[in-house]
């Protein structure tokens, strides 16, 4: 590992780096993940320092948070991170198998998840992303699935993986008489189903990207949302 950060143009033509080994201010252990904020500033997770650092795009240090432990606030090998369309900051804290969120200046709003395989529990979950209706999606990479919470940080769904066949991939089939034969005895459920997501994205357009670890691929879900207004919705009993 080089602890640091790499940069390249749109084109792949390196153009410069930033970051050194080390637990000191702008000095990293094994970082592993990025996000950026409306102004271009950089949010790292800093694994094995156990701590969220901040800094320009071009790498000055601007602040940090965290320190090892399971309180809030504080990180075992944080992994994935994201920041929401409000400046809020969501951080995977993969060896305590939670979400917490943090405002843009550290401070700790809630975290969401512990340990297990029901709904909204995690075994090391990897990738975190928050969508434009504020609904945040975690990769339970253990647990092979999605889920995702409300804004509250509220249990809502979970997403188990229902991969298709590609254009691409019916052509080879159509053309090729071998996968065809040895399909017939394959069960093909398990092969729909996510193994291992390490990741989330999501888009613009309500389009949630999954990258499919254990079976090389990725897998897309459309979202289908109805936005209604607080006149439309009952009041809380």
């Amino acid at each position: 590992a080089l602890h640091r950060v790499n940069v390249f143009d749109r084109d792949g033509s390196f153009l410069r780096k930033w970051g050194e080994h080390g637990d000191g201010d702008g000095q990293l252990n094994r970082p592993s993940g990025m996000a950026f904020d409306a102004e271009e500033n950089v949010y790292l997770s800093d694994a094995l320092n156990h701590r969220v650092q901040k800094f320009t795009k071009d790498g000055e240090f601007l602040m940090k948070w965290g320190g090892f432990g399971d309180g809030p606030g504080e990180f075992n090998m944080p992994w994935g991170i994201h920041v929401d369309e409000w400046g809020d900051v969501y951080v995977v804290d993969w060896r305590n198998d939670r979400v917490q969120k943090f405002s843009a200046e550290g401070e700790f709003v809630f975290a969401l998840g512990r340990s297990g395989s029901g709904d909204g529990e995690f075994n090391r979950p990897t990738g975190v992303a928050v969508d434009k209706d504020g609904d945040i999606y975690v990769a339970d990479r253990e647990n092979h699935r999605v889920q995702l919470f409300s804004r509250e940080g509220r249990y809502v769904e979970k997403f188990v993986g229902d991969s298709t066949i590609s254009s691409s991939g019916l052509a080879y089939l159509m053309n090729n008489p071998g996968p065809l034969r040895q399909r017939e005895s394959t069960n093909l459920e398990s092969q729909k189903r996510f193994k291992g997501p390490i990741s989330v994205r999501v888009d613009d357009d309500g389009r949630l990207y999954v990258p499919d670890y254990g079976w090389s691929r990725v897998q897309i879900y459309q979202k289908e949302a109805y936005r209604l207004g607080p006149d439309q919705i009952a009041a809380p009993q």
